[in-house]
């Protein structure tokens, strides 16, 4: 007997909620044993809690799958054939989403924390969310980069990864 829709998403949102709230845990724990602490808001305070974001959020997909609240749909014949489309879809993006912030550290380490951000946020528009107009994904990237730096870097003070590559700001 062929899997049900809803049970397919259930395992779906089970499987990517608990992979990505592992990776959370461990992002965050090592944020916590190797970032100083610093004086205030320091350098710690947005990668741990970019990562206590993403705990939060992928516990919450887990619980959903747990939980298992789908409405029942009615099976499609034609759309049988298509049940490991999703799966492969989902741990994509899984993957896509460890990579991305895996990359953006090393990318901060290397190069800073300006062209780290723009390089990071114009590479997820593109390649993860699609987004092709030049004037958005620029004025994203940029946009974000320089707010981050403006408001942690030189109002708050905190630290912020010049890059041994390349140091910019």
């Amino acid at each position: 007997m062929p899997a049900r829709p809803e049970d397919t998403e259930r395992r779906l949102d089970v499987i990517a909620g608990g992979l990505l709230l592992v990776f959370a845990l461990g992002w965050t724990g090592a944020v916590w044993l190797t970032v100083p602490e610093g004086y205030g808001v320091g350098p710690r305070a947005f990668p741990f809690w970019l990562g206590v974001a993403l705990a939060v959020l992928s516990a919450l997909l887990l619980a959903k799958g747990l939980r298992g609240s789908y409405a029942p749909e009615a099976p499609d014949a034609e759309d049988l054939p298509r049940a490991a489309v999703p799966i492969l879809l989902r741990l994509g993006l899984v993957a896509a989403v460890c990579g991305i912030i895996a990359g953006y550290g090393v990318l901060m380490q290397k190069i800073g924390f300006v062209p780290a951000t723009v390089l990071t946020v114009a590479g997820t528009l593109v390649f993860v969310l699609g987004e092709r107009r030049p004037l958005v994904v620029g004025g994203m990237a940029l946009g974000i980069a320089l707010g981050a730096w403006l408001a942690f870097g030189q109002v708050l003070g905190a630290y912020m990864p010049r890059g041994t590559w390349i140091s910019l700001f």
